[in-house]
């Protein structure tokens, strides 16, 4: 399946979180940038603003470097405006028939998961794309709390209630890398390929062919 790694806000706030916080999200791009198994045309990379962010700019250097797709999408652009745009920009094609949509940004109880925005996991979900929200890429600044876990909590319960009234229940929630389901370059099995070529089948002379 074809992925696009929608980055919502992914600068955020950090000013007003800990180090953790301010991390984590880049070393989850990183993760991808260096896996060498992943399948580069059936990905992109899709960043809502990120002109600000010196991270994700070098972030976007690299990706380019290792031949990944990397599109800064302007602000307000809707999931119909992102489609042409990746066609003609990347020569990606993303259609809800074939494509998930994996959600990371900034603020998860905010722009990540409610449609305030033209692009949010509920609008995925609502036009019809597998939808997946991946914690590790995400951060929370915006809610009340004294620290970072308190946020993050406030942030995923209303991650909850977004789902709950818009009855999104087939949105994914992931922390684990490995479930993600990112598309990755088919390798046949050597015992597979040999068990293939010395197989046995009787031809005209009995032989194998």
């Amino acid at each position: 399946m074809k992925t696009v790694i929608l980055l919502i806000d992914f600068f955020g706030h950090p000013v007003f979180g800990g180090e953790y916080i301010n991390t984590k999200r880049y070393i989850e791009i990183q993760k991808i940038l260096t896996n060498t198994r992943i399948d580069k045309s059936k990905l992109v990379f899709a960043v809502g603003g990120g002109w600000e962010d010196q991270k994700l700019c070098e972030l976007e250097r690299m990706a380019k470097n290792l031949d990944f797709k990397f599109h800064q999408y302007p602000k307000d652009t809707t999931f119909d405006q992102l489609k042409e745009q990746l066609w003609l920009k990347c020569n990606f094609e993303m259609d809800t028939k074939d494509t998930q949509i994996i959600v990371g940004g900034c603020n998860t109880g905010g722009c990540v998961i409610k449609a305030s925005k033209p692009m949010c996991a509920i609008d995925s979900y609502i036009k019809g794309y597998e939808t997946t929200i991946y914690l590790p890429m995400c951060a929370e600044y915006e809610q009340p709390g004294i620290n970072d876990t308190e946020r993050t909590m406030m942030g995923f319960a209303e991650v909850y209630k977004q789902i709950r009234d818009y009855k999104a229940f087939k949105i994914r929630i992931e922390t684990d890398f490995n479930a993600l389901n990112i598309p990755i370059r088919f390798k046949e099995n050597t015992k597979e390929v040999m068990t293939r070529v010395y197989s046995v089948e009787p031809g005209a002379d009995g032989d194998a062919v």
